[in-house]
């Protein structure tokens, strides 16, 4: 199983999924997305943004990318190209095709995950997408409650934020 990166025209992402899937309905492509909390004129809302901005993620299950669907990808409206070069395409490494995969697995939208901190201050994951990636977290907003998670896709560095919730520990009770 390969996982392949198409970089869009950014903010496009569902069209291009949708017009994709009209052309070539066997293509299996991922837009993945993130469930994050947020303010509006103060009062809280839940936002669903992609967690790549400007990039798809194509699944195939032989090595490369057919000609025929490479044709299909130019000619749907957005695209960009293929990483790292539409004449010269290549798979995703093991490495990042494992982080893909993780991120694919928690389905259509990656909600929050939670998370403690212990008696120094660092953040430990108790489960959700982040679970595994602490050493990623290059800064975490605990009134925002987001953690801003930086990745090495393709030799290029891209970060993002993730929601987490905090779980509280219980105090001992004095007697």
């Amino acid at each position: 199983m390969s996982y392949y990166a198409i970089q869009i025209m950014s903010g496009r992402e569902d069209t291009f999924v949708e017009l994709l899937g009209k052309t070539t309905p066997d293509a299996i492509v991922f837009n993945i997305k993130k469930k994050i909390q947020s303010r509006r004129r103060g009062k809280p809302v839940t936002l669903v943004n992609p967690v790549f901005s400007g990039y798809i993620f194509m699944e195939c299950p032989q090595e490369g990318i057919p000609p025929a669907l490479v044709t299909s990808l130019k000619r749907t409206k957005g695209f960009a190209r293929i990483l790292p070069s539409t004449d010269h395409i290549k798979a995703l490494n093991e490495r990042d095709s494992k982080i893909i995969r993780r991120l694919v697995s928690f389905g259509k939208e990656i909600g929050p995950s939670l998370v403690t901190f212990d008696e120094n201050n660092r953040i430990k994951v108790i489960e959700g997408p982040l679970l595994g990636m602490e050493g990623r977290i290059v800064r975490v907003d605990r009134r925002k409650r987001r953690a801003k998670i930086t990745l090495e896709l393709e030799n290029s560095s891209i970060s993002f934020d993730l929601g987490f919730e905090v779980l509280q520990k219980l105090e001992a009770v004095k007697p």
